[in-house]
């Protein structure tokens, strides 16, 4: 690719005036528009438009330049920020410039950036801590210098051109992940969790009195307001460096803080800051801040760790969603009071149990945001908008709602932009301010209207009242971002007050249960701890707001990512809740998960015509208990699309999500929208998108979603279906629960006469298709009466009579767990059942001839497509009798020659395979290697079999066969 001629005039101007350019009187405004502006020019970038790129006026504290010169955009998001040096600097030495444009680039999450004077254009890797006293080739991943743009122009677009940049190819530059990546919201994780146990044990030792939960709130919020007023510092809401003062040597922090504290309790009338018991404000004032005692050392070190002189954060750049991302994995741990009173920080027990707190994806809160919110906002006005109501009722830290409240706010200022190029005296001229130049607009909204719409339309619920504080944390701290460039003392003389009080639009309570907990208890036997713990939340007779919406009908719009924790977990920690739950709703039935009951409430929130999106477990659309809430969403209510992310990792743990939008209407659409997420060059995009006939796939409320396989030919699962379940001919059982830990001995009667038998235990480890792996795994023979029970000696629990005579009947043993269904054969009836695995039992037909149809790729194929979203981790399905009995098994009719000949076939075919694996032991070489071959040679023909008996076509086969 040859460069523009605008490049050969850059280069060649440069090169002639070379000594004028480095002289240190030329300025980085001069590079800026003479070279750096052009260069981005000929890469395809409009320099001169806001919505691509961002001129972040450069702000000078104690010295230090605080904004990046420019934010490249992709969409609303920074791709990468630009700091531009005079050419007087030698980047390729300058440490100072390196470490400042890094620390931009990590603070604000982006993976890249860009140092340059022209002369240099040098990219660094922004994934990488910067550290004070890092060398300026510390993460540096690209160097090149003037003389080389021309014959390197193939390389810059492909990297930085705007059409790369919108297609993620900048990434590519980073060729291999560096040692020392540890992302921007992984160090202040780190050292918030610091400050959380360093306070806690201060607080704790100072201030006996105090019990667990307001331990735990006084230390959310004294890090709460020291965090905010030093990001306010950053974007010049609050003077810089009056923080930092109030941690000098000698002073008592505390107390000085405190003083900031009530200042800001004047200033920004939030509940952030609320001390004065009779000022009229919806939130509840904080009574216990300013009488506790607390330390000044540990005060004074957290507040030094937020300036530049310790670490490296820009808080001006640092994203609200960022700091939200930081505190929902902050908020998985609590503080505990030991009997002697000392504190000690642990996780949450639902966070022990799911294996830590993984926060939401900006993209999939994104997508469910565009797909709620958006839909509901086309061709509405901003007065129509206003009157929109957007809930949350598990919000966590506050990420969906961060991105209604970003989308609701993007929406207002296009829509304003647009009216104010055909009117610039409209009236909406007060709701905008523009920080750019008259010959380069650069509109904002107004802090007016960004505090109107945060208050009109975003509400929010939780259980957690710390996850309630910093919910309003990350709203308000989004609310600031691009304030930086108002001056504080404009807003005194403009009178604003900066910060609105979220008490009313952000509530501590539990959104499942109701007061009505309390019905037939007498309510002065119940201690307050009591009260706090259930934090009982009545939807329609809450003061303002939530009532009065309730009385209107409800939400228009509720999202979130509800609580993922089964019922029998519940139990155990609980029970009164879960057993409140059972009674009150319908998707509360069987071993039921809260995710299922969240739905439920969600769309009993919600008005007539409302809209609601999750992000759950797939095994919504295939497990069983949810089978209630299948019946809810897709027959009581219309749903609109699914889009799996089952088959991408958006958590780090065993949960395969999806993610559903159904209105609040009796459906009547003909078509679900699904989509199925792949990711391809590490980029993730749909990979199937259909659009599903609803009759056939989600009408039957007991049936499970048939959507976990491909979807390209869904014949093939209605023509297996066209037969009876397997539970109609056999007998389909769960096996009990029995350990091999166990130190299991049988209680042998000597009188007895019965001969004894050798029984082997099984489990799905050590199951295969068509035989047993004994001599291969450890196994034990378990030496027993003729029915006698054995009993596990741990738990002194009786082995049933009745699972003993199932240990010594003819069956198959189906494995619990695997990739697809693998099922052996006990003919003589010898094989105990372990943990986990389902045994069949046959009423009609000869095992041989069941086991061929059940180990075929066929019936696993069917299994993925119904079952699918029972997945245990990586592909691992979860394989149980309530499943399997639902297995339609092709029907012989014994009547007619062609059916008996494909019976007899496959009998023999079995006798064959199961012939073949008796003889693999102790094989080697070339004869392990020829009965090898033949099991396979096998296997095909059983399938081939199976397609025949269930009227497969060859197109229909491929498709089965994934060729």
């Amino acid at each position: 690719m040859t460069a523009p001629k605008s490049i050969y005039q850059l280069v060649e101007k440069f090169e002639r005036n070379k000594d004028q350019y480095k002289h240190q009187d030329y300025n980085e405004s001069q590079v800026r528009a003479e070279f750096v502006d052009p260069l981005f020019e000929a890469l395809g970038w409009n320099m001169r438009d806001s919505s691509q790129v961002k001129r972040e006026g450069r702000v000078s504290v104690w010295g230090r330049v605080k904004h990046p010169d420019y934010s490249f955009m992709v969409g609303r998001g920074t791709a990468f920020y630009v700091e531009t040096k005079k050419p007087s600097i030698n980047l390729r030495d300058s440490a100072e410039s390196a470490v400042q444009l890094r620390a931009y680039g990590w603070s604000g999450n982006t993976e890249v950036g860009i140092l340059t004077d022209f002369e240099e254009f040098v990219v660094y890797d922004c994934r990488v801590e910067p550290k004070t006293g890092d060398s300026a080739n510390a993460a540096r991943v690209w160097l090149m210098t003037y003389e080389h743009y021309i014959e390197q122009w193939e390389e810059l677009v492909k990297y930085f051109s705007r059409d790369a940049v919108q297609a993620g190819e900048h990434r590519a530059i980073l060729e291999s992940k560096p040692r020392g990546i540890f992302g921007v919201d992984a160090a202040f994780l780190r050292d918030m969790e610091r400050w959380r146990e360093t306070l806690a044990k201060d607080i704790a030792k100072r201030n006996p009195n105090l019990n667990q939960r307001e331990l735990n709130l006084l230390v959310q919020r004294t890090i709460d307001r020291i965090v905010f007023l030093r990001i306010a510092e950053d974007r010049r809401i609050e003077p810089y460096g009056r923080l930092e003062r109030t941690a000098g040597e000698g002073r008592r922090v505390y107390e000085e803080l405190k003083i900031l504290f009530r200042e800001a309790d004047d200033k920004y009338n939030s509940g952030l800051f609320h001390f004065n018991p009779d000022s009229a404000r919806a939130s509840e004032a904080d009574n216990l801040s300013m009488k506790i005692k607390l330390a000044s050392a540990p005060l004074r070190s957290i507040i030094r760790e937020l300036y530049p002189w310790q670490s490296l954060y820009q808080f001006s750049v640092i994203p609200a969603d960022i700091l939200g991302q930081v505190y929902e994995r902050f908020l998985g741990k609590v503080i505990e009071l030991s009997e002697d009173g000392q504190a000690q920080v642990t996780d949450k027990p639902e966070v022990r149990k799911a294996g830590g707190v993984y926060y939401t994806p900006t993209y999939i809160v994104d997508y469910i945001v565009e797909n709620t919110v958006g839909k509901l906002l086309k061709g509405k006005t901003p007065s129509q908008v206003a009157k929109l109501r957007i809930l949350d009722p598990a919000c966590g830290s506050g990420s969906f709602l961060i991105g209604a409240y970003q989308y609701l706010m993007d929406w207002h200022l296009d829509y304003y932009q647009a009216r104010l190029k055909e009117n610039p005296n409209s009236n909406f001229n007060s709701r905008v301010r523009n920080i750019g130049t008259e010959a380069d607009t650069n509109f904002v909204l107004a802090i007016e209207e960004k505090q109107r719409i945060l208050l009109d339309n975003i509400y929010g619920v939780d259980l957690d009242q710390n996850a309630v504080e910093v919910t309003k944390l990350s709203l308000l701290l989004k609310m600031l971002e691009k304030e930086h460039s108002q001056a504080p003392e404009q807003y005194a003389l403009m009178k604003i007050q900066i910060l609105p009080d979220l008490g009313q639009n952000i509530r501590w309570g539990n959104s499942l249960i109701n007061s009505d907990f309390y019905r037939g208890k007498d309510l002065a036997l119940i201690d307050d701890e009591e009260v706090y713990r259930i934090k009982a939340f009545d939807w329609e007779s809450e003061a303002r707001g939530f009532g009065e919406i309730m009385a209107q009908g409800g939400f228009d719009v509720v999202i979130g990512n509800p609580p993922y924790v089964d019922s029998e977990w519940m139990t155990q920690y609980y029970p009164e809740e879960r057993n409140y739950c059972t009674t009150e709703y319908r998707s509360a039935s069987g071993n039921w998960d809260l995710f299922c009951v969240f739905i439920e409430k969600a769309l009993n929130l919600c008005r007539d015509n409302g809209i609601s999106g999750m992000i759950v477990p797939n095994k919504l659309g295939s497990a069983n208990y949810a089978k209630s809430i299948r019946e809810i969403l897709a027959n009581s209510n219309s749903l609109l699309s699914i889009r799996d992310y089952s088959h991408i990792p958006v958590f780090p743990v065993g949960v395969y999500p999806i993610v559903y939008i159904v209105q609040k209407y009796r459906p009547y659409n003909r078509h679900v929208l699904y989509e199925r997420m792949h990711i391809t060059n590490k980029k993730i995009n749909v990979g199937e998108r259909h659009q599903l006939d609803y009759q056939r796939y989600f009408s039957k409320s007991n049936d499970t979603w048939g959507i976990f396989s491909r979807i390209d030919n869904s014949q093939i699962v209605e023509k297996v279906q066209k037969n009876p379940a397997l539970a109609q001919m056999a007998d389909v059982l769960g096996a009990a629960t029995v350990s091999e830990a166990y130190n299991i001995k049988p209680l042998i009667d000597e009188a007895d006469n019965h001969d004894n038998f050798d029984i082997r235990m099984v489990n799905s480890g050590t199951i295969d298709r068509f035989t047993f792996l004994w001599g291969q795994k450890s196994f034990r023979y378990i030496k027993l009466k003729f029915e006698k029970p054995i009993i596990p000696v741990a738990n002194e629990t009786k082995l049933p009579r009745q699972r003993f005579k199932q240990a010594i009947t003819p069956k198959i043993i189906i494995a619990g767990m695997t990739k697809r269904l693998e099922c052996a054969l006990d003919s003589d009836g010898k094989i105990l059942a372990g943990k986990s695995t389902t045994i069949i039992i046959s009423k009609q037909y000869k095992l041989k001839y069941l086991i061929g149809i059940l180990n075929s790729s066929l019936i696993s194929y069917y299994y993925k497509a119904m079952f699918g979203g029972n997945k245990l981790g990586g592909e691992y399905l979860r394989i149980g009798p309530l499943q399997l009995k639902t297995i339609p098994i092709r029907t012989i009719d014994f009547d007619k020659r062609r059916d008996v000949g494909m019976h007899d076939n496959m009998v023999n075919l079995v006798e064959t395979m199961l012939d073949l694996h008796k003889q693999l032991p102790g094989l080697s070489g070339i004869r392990l290697d020829t009965v090898k071959a033949r099991i396979e040679s096998t296997d095909r023909q059983i399938d081939r079999l199976v397609y025949r008996l269930y009227g497969l076509t060859v197109d229909e086969i491929v498709i089965v066969e994934g060729k």
